[in-house]
């Protein structure tokens, strides 16, 4: 396989950052993870981490080197997340769980492409700079477009709109939306972003600019772009995106070619968040970070399926 990936996240004005991204690749596929912590509920940012470690280690163990049931693969890590998440909150006593979107895309040798999520994180299929197909949010104001309520345009700034109906770690078993398998093209894009881009810039400035451009300059310049056009009140603001690059004549300078990985090998990269400076709530020491990491690895065994 032939790609080029980079991503990028930033705390915005918010005192956390609870977005959290990252990928991992095989010789034959590689997974892209986007995950939001949901604000107003008790420590988003572990149900956002657990979300992302846990597929990471789905991935990790199944593609071998590639990922025999795709549709299945997903589900079932989506799942996985979730209960680790509700277990997570138990053993911690940490009421009114903590909750998480996702949107995820697992990519295998000759340019397939499946993916999935729950909440409203968007994946876009981009290609020569239109947007071919995107997620549906799982949002009051998405039911309100599809009632003829409310237009695509008002979305963006509608009071419902972060009022969603589904998402990781809340009482009730997550509905996870799936998209046909895609077949890409050489130049196609794939990106995934939190609502802190695309409740800011118009799916249209995204598909462009995504289009042209190392991806390496163009996905910071676009979180970048967000966090400013949304001024103090920022959200956290988060994308990772994919060129597919297979097929094309030459390699750009960013771009991962596998075909020399050994089977049984996976590379990860994850995109750390930033605070603010000066930030320093509820500072943890070494033990306690380390406790904490190995209490979330332990809770995503029992769920890895």
């Amino acid at each position: 396989m032939k790609f080029s990936i980079h991503q990028a996240t930033s705390v915005g004005g918010r005192p956390v950052n609870e977005d959290r991204v990252g990928y991992a690749y095989s010789r034959e596929a590689l997974l892209m993870v986007l995950s939001d912590g949901m604000g107003g509920h008790a420590a988003g940012e572990v149900a956002a981490q657990i979300t992302l470690q846990s597929l990471i280690q789905a991935f990790r163990l199944s593609a071998k080197p590639r990922v025999e049931d795709p549709l299945s693969f997903l589900s079932q890590a989506i799942i996985n997340a979730h209960y680790a998440i509700l277990e997570y909150a138990r053993v911690n006593h940490i009421e009114g769980n903590p909750r998480a979107t996702v949107v995820t895309c697992l990519v295998q040798e000759g340019g397939y492409a499946w993916w999935a999520h729950v909440g409203d994180s968007r994946l876009y299929h981009i290609r020569h700079g239109k947007v071919l197909t995107r997620t549906i949010d799982h949002s009051h104001a998405q039911l309100l477009i599809e009632q003829g309520v409310l237009s695509e345009a008002q979305l963006r700034t509608h009071d419902s709109r972060n009022r969603l109906y589904c998402s990781l770690g809340g009482e009730t078993l997550p509905h996870v939306d799936f998209g046909r398998r895609a077949v890409l093209q050489p130049g196609d894009v794939l990106a995934l972003c939190s609502d802190g881009l695309w409740g800011v810039l118009d799916d249209e400035e995204i598909a462009e600019r995504l289009a042209r451009g190392p991806l390496v300059r163009v996905v910071p310049e676009l979180v970048e772009q967000a966090e400013m056009e949304a001024g103090p009140n920022s959200d956290n603001v988060s994308l990772i995106a994919m060129r597919w690059e297979e097929g094309e004549p030459s390699l750009a300078p960013d771009t991962v070619s596998t075909e020399t990985m050994a089977l049984d090998q996976v590379t990860t990269a994850f995109s750390l968040p930033q605070q603010p400076p000066g930030f320093s709530a509820e500072p943890l020491d070494n033990e306690e970070i380390e406790r904490a990491i190995r209490e979330i690895n332990e809770t995503i065994q029992k769920f890895k399926g």
